[in-house]
């Protein structure tokens, strides 16, 4: 089972990677997930010197005790009234996509495929056939859109077309990851 596990983990890894790179830079659906815009350029214009370092900043800041409850109605009011948001900021220039990134992010589909591995192989008793096998995987592709962008769409605001587009993404991934672990990952 473990010689399963290992090679589901670099085979499914592949699997992964290789979609990211289909998904991301040869499909063009992103394009409504992660907007570009002119304006951007208005809005970050001197970030460095107004936030103090990397980090997810939420907009109208909350930079008051949560006790302060004059303090508080204010900052309710400011968020029915104007935009509000997150910005994921890096204060530390560097490469847009580094060769590091890339296989930090190919280990991590591994280490993502060897977990996914090691459930599929505990529920193996209970998965009459290959078909089954991909729905359980696919299956736990669900379970994460479900727990990390629907929650994230529900109490941080992420906007439809990003929630979507994850959503989509995620399921064709969790499938052609379950299409491969299947015919690896079984009884014998």
């Amino acid at each position: 089972m473990l010689k399963q596990i290992l090679l589901g983990g670099l085979l499914g890894g592949i699997t992964l990677f290789m979609w990211g790179i289909i998904s991301w830079a040869v499909l063009d659906w992103h394009n409504n997930t992660v907007r570009s815009h002119e304006g951007i350029h208005a809005v970050v214009e001197n970030i460095d010197d107004h936030l103090p370092e990397t980090g997810v900043y939420y907009f109208p800041p909350m930079t008051f005790e949560k006790d302060d409850t004059e303090a508080m109605d204010a900052w309710m009011e400011l968020h029915r009234t104007e935009p509000h948001g997150m910005i994921i900021y890096n204060a530390t220039p560097g490469d847009p996509m580094p060769p590091m990134r890339l296989l930090s992010g190919f280990m991590v589909n591994i280490v993502t495929c060897m977990m996914a591995s090691v459930l599929l192989a505990l529920a193996l008793p209970s998965l009459a056939g290959y078909w089954q096998r991909v729905l359980f995987v696919l299956s736990l592709g669900v379970f994460a859109i479900i727990s990390i962008h629907l929650v994230q769409f529900v109490f941080h605001d992420m906007p439809t077309s990003w929630t979507t587009g994850q959503a989509l993404d995620m399921t064709a991934a969790s499938l052609f990851l379950g299409l491969v672990l299947a015919g690896i990952v079984k009884n014998k």
